[in-house]
């Protein structure tokens, strides 16, 4: 409808929804000699223009054939009375096909009301403008600008009708209008400066970031306001200025002071000749994720000081549980060297952890007897250091029946089992104990669920497992309270030799699952039965290593052995 402007009128002319189902589906259907791809392309028609149709003199026919913009002349009915070849091609028709036409059919929703309003409101000697799509002869449409004149020849009132496709142009508005959106609803921070970094624009994320309320606060402010340390300005605007992009993690302050740390990058703004005009801001707040991180680098480095007490409490609790272990063995007679001694002893202990369940003793009973126990608490780390270290506690109590070991392994596991039953998790060791008295061979032992002994009996080249009759062998300490444990005896030959281990050894296992078991170990043991005891232990687990292809045990590994040199008091 007509407005106050004096020199123009505009009127907005809104697709009818049928129309606006046309024109989405413009592009599917096609005619011969018209190309559809992004746009509507148009075919120029080859056909001549018919005399017929041309209005005025030839200078009016010049002037209205070298417009660029589609030219329609009409009566003030509407019916077109001349046109020029760019409205053929606007229309997909013929100067000829659209004479006679009213121009109302080539506009989309127009009806006679608006040839009305036109002539109205051109008595004023105003032109108008109208905003409307166009409807070709092949029923698509396409977007128009178009201008409206009074037009007289000869005396005679016309419409003259100027109509320019901008299709391109409503492309571009639409990319421009979509990007704006984008950036106006974007989770990050976005501004653009000049050169020297005075603000020309910040979207609404970026005005929350900067504590501000509305878009003319950025006006007279720097980015130099908002930033921690000015200096970085400098630094950014020094690197766009080389036409650079720049990046960096820095501090910001909002308008209260209160201050941020954001992400943020700088990127060299262009115009359309390529001038530097300015940069582009992309900022994000990673406040709360530095934050988060300091937090993790504090618990990181609590969890590593905890972890190193931890490993220096482990390497102390290693060195009292090797202390545990003896470091020289009784010589009998008490008054012989090492090496005239009735009884030499070797042993080899590899804790799987810092700290390990496994554990031996060698008590001294009299000037002939010798007592050797081994025990292996299920489980290992500090757990089972903790049992071993009680065990230990609770042999030194029980020297008044050493002599007896089925009286031995019973106290014990009696006071093991009262110890260890308020627990939550019952614990239990295997457990083994014997006596040899060394002026007669005589040796008296028990078993509590342990692994049997092998005995060397190097005088006969045999290598046979130590047995258990008469209740000598029992269940592991812990698991039964009145458990009651029996001796059983042998007697020892000079150069016998008894080899006691845990289990650890025999359930290494290899690539292929398949353990070393005690067929093997007693194979590894008779290859090398001949070797002192100390470079026989080297060579069983030498043995078991090569077995399982590691040098290290999943389990703790114990082996003592003792060698029977002699018999006799002197």
């Amino acid at each position: 409808m007509p407005n106050n402007d004096p020199f123009q009128a505009t009127m907005r002319i809104d697709i009818p929804p049928d129309l606006q189902e046309q024109a989405e589906a413009i592009g599917r259907a096609s005619e011969s000699g018209t190309r559809r791809t992004g746009r509507t392309v148009i075919k120029i028609p080859r056909s001549k223009v018919e005399p017929s149709v041309r209005l005025g003199d030839s200078d009016f026919q010049a002037l209205l054939q070298n417009v660029y913009d589609a030219a329609l002349v009409t009566d003030l009915k509407g019916l077109i009375v001349s046109s020029n070849v760019r409205a053929a091609q606007f229309f997909l028709s013929t100067e000829q096909g659209l004479f006679r036409n009213n121009i109302i059919s080539l506009i989309s929703g127009a009806n006679e009301e608006l040839l009305q309003t036109i002539w109205e409101t051109l008595q004023s000697d105003r032109f108008v403008l109208i905003q409307a799509c166009c409807i070709r002869k092949d029923a698509s449409i396409f977007p128009a600008e178009i201008s409206v004149n009074r037009l007289t020849l000869s005396g005679t009132d016309y419409l003259s009708f100027f109509i320019r496709d901008v299709t391109l142009r409503k492309e571009s508005e639409d990319r421009l209008r979509t990007g704006y959106n984008a950036i106006q609803n974007a989770g990050s921070g976005i501004a653009i400066a000049d050169i020297h970094a005075n603000l020309q624009y910040c979207n609404p994320a970026m005005l929350r970031l900067l504590g501000l309320e509305y878009d003319e606060e950025i006006l007279g402010r720097n980015l130099r306001d908002f930033l921690a340390e000015e200096k970085r300005a400098d630094q950014m605007a020094g690197t766009v200025a080389a036409r650079e992009p720049w990046f960096d993690e820095i501090e910001m302050k909002r308008k209260d002071g209160a201050t941020f740390v954001v992400q943020m990058s700088a990127l060299p703004n262009f115009n359309a000749d390529g001038e530097l005009v300015g940069m582009v801001f992309s900022v994000l707040d990673i406040t709360s994720l530095k934050r988060t991180q300091k937090q993790l680098e504090t618990y990181a480095q609590e969890l590593a000081d905890r972890n190193a007490q931890m490993e220096a409490d482990l390497n102390m609790a290693r060195e009292i549980q090797m202390a545990f272990l003896p470091r020289t063995y009784p010589v009998y007679p008490h008054h012989a060297s090492m090496e005239n001694s009735a009884v030499r002893f070797s042993h080899l202990y590899l804790p799987s952890g810092a700290v390990g369940g496994d554990f031996f003793d060698v008590i001294d009973i009299s000037e002939t007897q010798v007592g050797v126990f081994i025990s292996d608490v299920v489980g290992h780390g500090m757990r089972a250091a903790l049992v071993v270290a009680t065990t230990r506690g609770l042999i030194e109590r029980l020297s008044s029946v050493a002599h007896d070991p089925g009286a031995f392994l019973t106290q014990l596991n009696q006071a093991y089992a009262s110890i260890f039953s308020q627990m939550g998790d019952r614990l239990f060791a295997t457990a083994l104990y014997f006596v040899a008295d060394t002026a007669t061979g005589l040796m008296r032992y028990a078993n509590a669920g342990h692994p049997s002994p092998f005995r060397l009996r190097r005088d006969v080249g045999e290598v046979e497992t130590l047995q258990f009759q008469n209740g000598s062998k029992g269940p592991a300490l812990g698991l039964f309270d009145n458990t009651v444990f029996h001796s059983d005896e042998c007697r020892l030959a000079p150069r016998d030799l008894l080899l006691l281990y845990t289990d650890g050894l025999s359930e290494t296992q290899n690539a292929r699952s398949e353990y070393y078991e005690t067929e093997r170990l007693a194979a590894a043991v008779k290859k090398n039965m001949a070797l002192s005891p100390a470079e026989l232990l080297a060579a069983i687990v030498a043995d078991a290593q090569d077995f399982s292809g590691l040098k290290a045990f999943e389990d703790d590994v114990c082996l003592l052995a003792m060698e029977m040199a002699r018999l006799g008091a002197k």
